[in-house]
């Protein structure tokens, strides 16, 4: 189980995977929310730089998995272990009671992903998701080599949207989502522009490598889309679903870029 957790925590500072921000809306505002991580390209560029390619012919019948880990069934299964944690593990798992981790891997096929999500009776629920992923960080007993790890990776500190918080609302008349970003000292916003400096060649190959990767937003709605203030974005047939997204490279420098206004259609 530790193994799991702290691939999906690196999942969350790994740049070099797609990520999809999913939110299904019911009728009466309550619905689902995952974030899902695909990190099989990320995977194959390591599996390659470490040179397991060519021992890869060499395996047969890879790991397969697709499961749903309910972090509640954890709790009452391991109950006695859960009230003997630390204060801090313990009110850790207590904010994410009602989270559940998905997981579906195929190793043959080259497909690793994992998602992170919660069923909600009210958008309220979602104010602090940003926190609820940092609690399930904080769970795994290596977190504090994650943690390094980010902090000596070149993305720093202002990796894995802990200068940002989003907010999301959802009424009868449509749908936003609002990103606020902390202030940054000065130090950190120098380093950010140091960076996304693309004269440093070092910088150059750096963005280069992320090109490919996108963070996706998907929207789920009751009710018809009738307008949008966003670019890109793809419909469903019957226009309930949007679809949009931006490169990571250009989301680390502007987080706002996701922020979206839907108007539904009056019915």
């Amino acid at each position: 189980m530790k193994k799991v957790i702290l691939l999906v925590i690196l999942a969350c500072f790994i740049a070099s995977c797609n990520v999809t921000e999913s939110i299904v809306f019911n009728q009466d505002g309550s619905g689902q929310f995952l974030a899902t991580y695909e990190m099989g390209d990320a995977i194959k560029a390591m599996s390659k730089a470490m040179g397991d390619e060519e021992n890869k012919e060499k395996k047969e019948g890879g790991e397969i998995m697709d499961t749903t880990i309910v972090f509640a069934d954890i709790m009452e299964t391991y109950k006695d272990s859960v009230a003997a944690l630390p204060e801090d593990k313990r009110l850790a798992m207590e904010a994410v009671r009602d989270m559940y981790m998905k997981m579906h891997i195929n190793e043959d096929e080259g497909i690793m992903n994992f998602g992170m999500g919660m069923d909600f009776e009210s958008i309220d629920e979602l104010k602090d998701m940003n926190e609820r992923f940092k609690k399930i960080q904080s769970l795994n007993a290596q977190g504090d080599q994650v943690g390094a790890m980010k902090d000596n990776s070149p993305l720093g500190e202002f990796m894995g949207n802990e200068n940002s918080n989003v907010a999301y609302t959802f009424t009868d008349g449509g749908f936003s989502r609002t990103t606020t970003i902390k202030l940054l000292d000065e130090e950190t916003d120098e380093a950010i522009d140091e960076l996304f400096d693309e004269t440093d060649e070092s910088n150059q190959q750096f963005i280069e490598y992320f090109e490919g990767s996108f963070y996706n937003v998907k929207l789920t709605f009751p009710k018809v889309v009738k307008s949008i203030d966003i670019e890109g974005v793809e419909f469903s047939d019957d226009r309930k679903t949007v679809t949009y997204k931006t490169s990571w490279v250009e989301y680390l420098k502007n987080p706002r870029l996701l922020d979206v206004n839907v108007k539904f259609v009056d019915e």
